[in-house]
């Protein structure tokens, strides 16, 4: 019977009807030869007769596909990625040819557990299996079965018509005339017609209006070309309810080759639609302040910058930045300060024009478009309306907060033609703003752009400083909290500029930062310290712990994996001594790479501390994810202690968090012995700060390590 008739045109209505429920497959079954141990297609209506030819004759074997290893191991063969899986290297050919992405298969079984064959369901796409895909190929391959030992064919149908009936999905049925014969339950649910109210009545009963003819024109002519159409489409429901599907469409031959049915299947996208709306939102507006963010403002400034060349209104830039806005998180915290910088976005908001467009780009930033100002010099009072709208103080949980605007401005076409430069302009003019005394504004003028030549020439000189041997590394003590022995020294780096003298970190490490030299000053300092530790050590100087900052541009592979491990090599000394320092708030922008390049470092044996811990960025969840060993509390949570009741609970809060997570803590910016009390009272582990030692040159740290008695 397996090779009769009848049961080719059941099993050929059976790929069929589970192409319908899978689109963009090719159902197959395979029978299995005992005698000669060769597979061959008994059906395989949808696939070309080439295919079946390479495909008939295949030995059950580890690398002849999905069907070979099924009928091979007795036990559901589930590829996801043809291209990549070695079972299919005997098969090679016939799926490149066919563009095989995924296929799956399940061997059915004889009376005595013996394997019949296969049946399998083939696609062009990558993936695995869903549950509600496993479950189809459960029930087509026991029909399968069913079919070649002809019995149980009523049990078969009852559980192919369970998966119909309980489908998530909307399913129905029509005649080749368009009448329904059938829909299940979850077409009723999704539409809310009930099966009694569409039988013969014509699906566009549910036709929403938002298509046009010539849409179910070309979907009328992929059904007659090819058999089968997908796609979104809105229809309405029962209630007048419009919504969004995913529908899938598919035609049923009869023997003749002619239309017989169409059986469609479809899922309701309304939460996908409502996702992919959140998504966009949440992409381009600020979360906290709902403004649009840096990436919305940039194209309406781009849009806007189009428009107004071909018109001859003014267009203005405002870069508004936030005085001593770090100070207010500081003294409340950020909870109040991210409230403050919500109620000033509001007030900023109702303080310009209905057309204006105002955006929050970071921190505590704000950018407004001014558009279609008849005058530049609208500009200027719009920008003095946004600091009369701050002069009055925010009421904030009990808190009375004053806070004013620094605000820069530059001109469409006067200061720039394209939106980078005129972000970089009124930026500039804001930093004059801040310099002229803050709580006010400024224009963009050529003498600002002065400042940022500056900064050009502090890069040059930058380049060449290191080639010039004219940096130099600083060693400040880290002492154990309860014996005051040095148990270690954190390498700073300094510039001796020749002409400059001595230049400040602050000045030229954010150049470094922002030009990248950072990557080989700090791989020249990384090596640097390393040699000078292993000479302390020659000379049985006691074996300290060495700290060294990590910027997050040094994150990367080239920085981790290649020049860190070459360091190490080099100079001899002991990675488990070694400890990198980055800031918490590069922690919290890192990348799923940059983490894992961290937790490679526990590879090497070393260790990771969290500078500036404290300042509001981490998550537990991101610290968690790290090789942490050590948090390092931020000097401004230590200034003020043990006077300031608020610091000393963040900083009890700090301990505690560490101890739990197994990490050492230091307290840095200890400059005086009642704070030193207090942070040891609580269990911080280690001191760092002016009170136990400045930043000192090799020589001089040199001294101190000599004259420490602590065990070597």
């Amino acid at each position: 019977m397996a090779a009769g008739q009848s049961s080719g045109q059941i099993l050929d209505s059976l790929c069929r009807m589970i192409e319908t429920m899978v689109p963009e497959a090719l159902a197959s079954v395979m029978l299995l030869d005992r005698e000669n141990r060769e597979l061959s297609f008994l059906s395989g209506p949808s696939f070309p007769p080439g295919a079946i030819s390479y495909f008939n004759g295949i030995a059950p074997s580890p690398d002849m596909g999905s069907c070979g290893n099924a009928a091979l191991l007795g036990e559901p063969i589930y590829i996801t990625d043809v291209a990549a899986d070695p079972r299919w290297n005997g098969l090679r050919e016939a799926a490149n040819n066919l563009s095989i992405g995924s296929c799956w298969s399940i061997p059915f079984f004889s009376e005595k557990q013996e394997i019949l064959g296969t049946f399998a369901i083939t696609s062009k796409n990558r993936g695995a299996p869903t549950p509600f895909h496993r479950r189809i190929l459960d029930i087509a391959s026991s029909l399968a079965g069913i079919t070649l030992r002809n019995h149980q064919r009523e049990e078969c149908l009852l559980q192919l018509s369970t998966v119909f009936r309980d489908a998530s999905e909307g399913m129905l049925i029509t005649n080749a005339q368009g009448a329904i014969i059938e829909v299940n339950h979850s077409f009723s649910e999704i539409t809310g017609y009930a099966k009694e109210e569409v039988l013969g009545k014509n699906p566009k009963i549910l036709n929403s209006g938002r298509q046009d003819q010539a849409f179910f024109l070309r979907m009328w002519q992929s059904l007659k070309d090819t058999g089968r159409w997908q796609g979104e489409i809105w229809n309405r429901r029962k209630s007048g309810d419009i919504y969004p599907e995913w529908l899938s469409i598919s035609r049923i031959d009869n023997r003749e080759g002619k239309p017989h049915n169409y059986a469609a299947v479809f899922s309701d996208i309304s939460s996908l639609k409502e996702s992919e709306r959140k998504l966009y939102h949440l992409a381009h507006h600020d979360p906290l302040t709902g403004l649009p963010n840096r990436l919305l403002m940039t194209a309406r400034l781009e849009h806007a910058l189009k428009q107004s060349s071909r018109n001859p209104t003014h267009l203005a830039l405002m870069f508004i930045d936030l005085d001593r806005f770090k100070n207010v998180n500081d003294s409340y915290g950020h909870a109040l300060g991210d409230q403050l910088l919500v109620n000033v976005a509001r007030r900023l908001s109702s303080h310009l024009r209905s057309g204006d467009t105002i955006a929050r780009i970071g921190g505590d930033e704000f950018v407004v478009l001014l558009e279609q100002l008849e005058q530049a010099d609208q500009a200027a009072v719009l920008a003095q309306n946004c600091i009369d709208a701050l002069a009055k103080p925010f009421a904030i949980t009990g808190h009375e907060i004053f806070i004013t605007p620094s605000i820069g401005i530059a001109l469409f076409p006067e200061d720039g033609d394209d939106a980078e430069t005129l972000l970089k302009h009124a930026d500039i003019a804001m930093y004059r703003a801040k310099e002229d005394g803050r709580h006010r504004y400024s224009f963009f003028t050529k003498k600002l752009s002065d400042k940022v030549k500056e900064r050009l020439k502090c890069e040059t000189l930058l380049r060449r400083a290191l080639e010039r041997d004219e940096f130099e590394l600083h060693y400040q003590p880290q002492v154990n909290a309860q014996r005051g022995e040095i148990v270690g020294a954190e390498a700073l780096l300094r510039w001796n500029h020749p002409e400059q003298g001595q230049i400040l970190p602050g000045k030229f490490i954010p150049v470094l930062e922002e030009t990248g030299l950072i990557r080989a000053v700090g791989a020249w300092a990384l090596k640097t310290a390393c040699n000078q530790m292993r000479e302390w050590d020659e000379s049985g100087l006691p074996r300290i712990r060495l700290a060294v900052n990590l910027s997050a541009k040094q994150i990367s592979p080239e920085c981790i994996n290649h020049r860190l491990q070459s360091i190490l090599s080099e100079s001899g000394f002991a990675p488990n001594r070694l400890e990198l320092e980055i800031t918490e708030h590069s922690v919290m922008q890192g990348t799923a790479m940059g983490n894992q390049l961290l937790n490679g470092l526990r590879e090497l044996g070393v260790s990771l501390a969290i500078d500036d811990f404290g300042s509001g960025h981490s998550s537990l969840m991101r610290l968690k994810q790290l090789p942490v060993h050590c948090l390092k509390i931020e000097r401004s949570l230590v200034r003020d202690i043990p006077s300031d009741q608020d610091e000393q609970a963040i900083c009890r809060a700090v301990v505690a968090l560490g101890h739990s997570l197994g990490v050492r803590i230091v307290a840095e910016g200890v400059e005086r012995e009642e704070q030193a009390d207090f942070l040891r009272s609580i269990g911080c582990d280690e001191f760092q700060g002016y009170l136990y030692g400045r930043p000192v040159a090799a020589g001089a740290f040199r001294q101190l390590l000599a004259l420490q008695t602590a065990p070597r």
